[in-house]
């Protein structure tokens, strides 16, 4: 008689294998989700430092992309990326990358006119600095103009950005 496992026995050992795969891995990327948090969040704080360090050296914060609306009257900034903070001096030695998208992270300079304080800037301050979370997205509330904070109470499906601003903290929520 040969010895082994009968073709029972291996669709037993299989089907426990993936029960127990069906209920680690939902966890597993649960805290995958969780830690890519913890660690845009401790971005999100450095590069916070970071501009602070470079706006006691320099006049002003460093400047985001501003684009031409023509008619308008004001320009508005447009998300763009941290370079100055690299370079002359050396407040940060590299610039963090996103998590959740693997790019920079997202920077919003809202001086627009010194004479000039929109509400964006009442709200923000000067400048911001956004993950766009777990979603990947960048969520604005179309009727307040305020960024949609993530919601760590709605877990890995929360739609919202992780935010770091002059004026706003981490955890503050609309």
């Amino acid at each position: 008689m040969k010895k082994g496992f009968t073709l029972v026995e291996l669709m037993v050992v299989i089907s426990i294998l993936l029960i127990l795969s069906g209920i680690a891995l939902p966890r597993f990327m649960n805290a995958m989700v969780k830690a890519k948090i913890a660690r845009a969040q401790g971005d999100l704080r450095t590069l916070g430092h970071a501009l602070e360090n470079y706006r006691t050296h320099y006049p002003e914060y460093p400047k985001s992309i501003f684009a031409d609306l023509g008619d308008m009257e004001i320009e508005l900034g447009i998300f763009a990326t941290l370079p100055a903070l690299t370079t002359p001096n050396r407040f940060l030695s590299t610039l963090p990358k996103d998590p959740f998208t693997g790019g920079n992270y997202q920077y919003f300079s809202t001086l627009i006119n010194e004479k000039a304080t929109l509400p964006f800037q009442k709200i923000y301050g000067e400048w911001i600095i956004l993950s766009t979370g777990p979603d990947k997205d960048i969520n604005l509330n179309g009727i307040t103009g305020r960024l949609i904070h993530y919601a760590p109470t709605n877990g890995i499906l929360s739609d919202g950005d992780l935010v770091r601003s002059q004026r706003e903290t981490l955890y503050e929520r609309n």
